[in-house]
């Protein structure tokens, strides 16, 4: 009898560890990812209105810590959607997507604005994002090639023009 209790009991926890390992290890479509990442920076402008030198320092580690991940959200929503053979299926989901992300952008839009604005009156975070926006600049250039920010849409319309040929 103890031994038919013990496995009962091992075998429920067990079948708990799975379905609660199940729950933790699956993960929301990219998307949805992509948006709440959008989420998590319009909390750091709308907690920083008063405080713009904070938010912008805040920014700046979120960035540093996702920026990756926020890329790699919008590339695997992308492949997600265009792994989808049938086209009008393709085309929902891919509406689907896009109504996610602009409804976490646009609902953020007027904290974005305050958060904008407070920075621009505050002389300290001015300097840190002016300072923030020359590496990145910077960084871009080293990596591909001096003014490349200004020559990507050319870049881009030479490559297109190449494989329509």
């Amino acid at each position: 009898m103890k031994n038919a209790l013990g496995f009962v009991v091992g075998v429920a926890v067990l079948a708990g560890g799975v379905y609660g390992m199940k729950g933790c290890l699956s993960k929301a479509d990219p998307d949805v990812r992509l948006a709440g990442r959008f989420d998590d920076l319009c909390s750091i402008a709308k907690n920083n209105v008063e405080t713009p030198v904070k938010g912008v320092q805040k920014l700046g580690v979120y960035l540093g810590k996702h920026l990756g991940d926020i890329t790699g959200d919008f590339g695997d929503t992308i492949a997600m959607i265009e792994r989808i053979s049938n086209d009008d299926k393709h085309d929902a989901r891919a509406r689907v997507a896009r109504d996610r992300i602009l409804h976490s952008v646009l609902d953020c839009q007027d904290h974005w604005m305050e958060f904008a604005q407070a920075v621009e009156d505050n002389p300290e975070a001015v300097k840190l994002v002016n300072r923030a926006g020359e590496r990145f600049s910077r960084t871009i250039d080293i990596l591909l090639g001096a003014d490349s920010l200004k020559l990507i849409p050319a870049k881009l319309e030479h490559e297109i023009e190449q494989l329509v040929r």
